[in-house]
């Protein structure tokens, strides 16, 4: 969130730190081991007492037909906020191609999501000059990972590497039209989701509370 991502404002707080780079070098998983040269990689940072209360996240950057370096990076959750404000659901979409950086996040626009206990992301997200849409599923069960909460590490969390996923990015154009500019498919698409509990399936948007909302605004660099 901005200048307020330096300041202990948010609980947790999620920073992305590479969305499309190379990584070269091995992992060595039992008797086995993997060599890879510039292979497309990512990194997060998470720091704060735990996870968000509930979750989901997607991340690709390994497309079909791609020479732009194309990397998807999206996530929502429900997190704690400062006293009075208690907690808000907020959400963000990024899209990196060929240079360029297509952002969509709620102080800036609108961005809503329909997910599934586990099998279907869907989300949705529109800024002053675009609108993209990421529909991503799986047929595999997933597997069962420990994640930080104030109790400590807890197998809430369920992620996949074996996503199916289409983003589609499209420009606003005078006449109030949509143009299709981006287009593109993965079948190795990362999706999670975690905390919970995750009765049922989980439609939503993200909504900056105030103060919050106008403060990340504000033209601060720290």
């Amino acid at each position: 969130a901005g200048w307020l991502a330096s300041l202990p404002v948010f609980e947790p707080h999620w920073q992305i730190l590479m969305s499309y780079g190379l990584s070269s070098g091995w992992i060595q998983w039992g008797e086995d081991r993997y060599e890879f040269q510039n292979a497309p990689s990512y990194s997060e940072k998470n720091w704060g007492e735990g996870f968000p209360k509930r979750w989901f996240w997607i991340q690709c950057n390994t497309f079909e037909d791609d020479d732009g370096c194309m990397a998807v990076t999206a996530g929502g959750g429900r997190r704690t906020l400062p006293f009075p404000l208690d907690e808000e659901d907020v959400a963000l979409v990024g899209v990196h191609v060929a240079g360029k950086f297509f952002e969509f996040v709620p102080w800036e626009g609108e961005v809503t999501w329909n997910i599934s206990t586990w099998g279907s992301w869907i989300m949705t997200g529109t800024n002053e000059t675009h609108h993209v849409q990421l529909e991503a599923t799986t047929k595999s069960e997933g597997t069962v990972l420990r994640a930080p909460t104030v109790e400590g590490l807890n197998p809430i969390c369920k992620d996949t590497f074996e996503g199916e996923l289409i983003v589609r990015v499209w420009e606003k154009r005078r006449d109030g039209g949509l143009k299709l500019v981006i287009e593109k498919k993965s079948t190795t698409a990362a999706l999670e989701v975690g905390g919970g509990p995750w009765w049922d399936s989980w439609e939503g948007s993200a909504e900056m509370k105030e103060p919050l909302r106008t403060l990340t605004n504000l033209p601060i660099n720290l």
